[in-house]
């Protein structure tokens, strides 16, 4: 009877311990998988990213009072050995601010006549990869900000702007250019 109720005993214990070791095992194969999760979702925000490629050419309307920024042209393409990056309207948003107002000018929300994206060398898909060059133009006539403080959200005069580029995957291209004093319809900001 003592070496019946003995192995019932044993029994109760290694079944405990092997519930017992099974969670443990669970929980630390789902703690890798989250792990190499983060990690890979890190690697490939790491690996995708646009480049500034150039100058950025700005157009202004000299005849209006204040003088002001009516459009600015500029080109991106894909850094050396990064994964390629959707320009997409779903996968990608532009957004503009200067001192006096900012808002989304190209994405989901965005009016589609802001930004213009055209593909200058590549193979005609809406990925930015290797080899290939992107010129955006942004037309800030068709564009509808929200105001900080005075009226109109286009520069003026020795403003600055930030333009972002924010794709879905990858990191942020964020280009700030200030303007100085507006002589040409046509001048390089740098």
């Amino acid at each position: 009877m003592t070496g019946l109720e003995t192995a019932i005993i044993l029994v109760a214990f290694v079944i405990t311990a092997a519930a017992f070791s099974f969670v443990v095992l669970n929980m630390g194969f789902l703690s890798a998988q989250k792990t190499q999760t983060v990690i890979s979702a890190g690697m490939q925000e790491a690996s995708s990213s646009l480049l500034f490629d150039g100058d950025m050419i700005a157009g202004f309307n000299i005849a209006a009072t204040p003088k002001a920024m009516d459009n600015v042209t500029f080109y991106i393409r894909l850094s050396q050995g990064k994964e390629p990056v959707d320009l997409a309207g779903d996968k990608l948003v532009i957004t503009y601010s200067n001192p006096r107002a900012q808002g989304v000018i190209y994405g989901p929300v965005a009016n589609g006549t802001i930004v213009t994206l055209t593909q200058v060398i590549g193979d005609g898909d809406h990925l930015v990869e290797g080899g290939e060059r992107w010129k955006c133009v942004v037309n800030f006539a068709n564009a509808a900000f929200t105001t900080a403080v005075g009226a109109g959200g286009v520069c003026n005069p020795y403003d600055t702007f930030r333009l972002e580029l924010r794709p879905s995957q990858g990191s942020v291209l964020s280009i700030t250019r200030n303007i100085g004093a507006i002589n040409d319809a046509v001048q390089v900001l740098s």
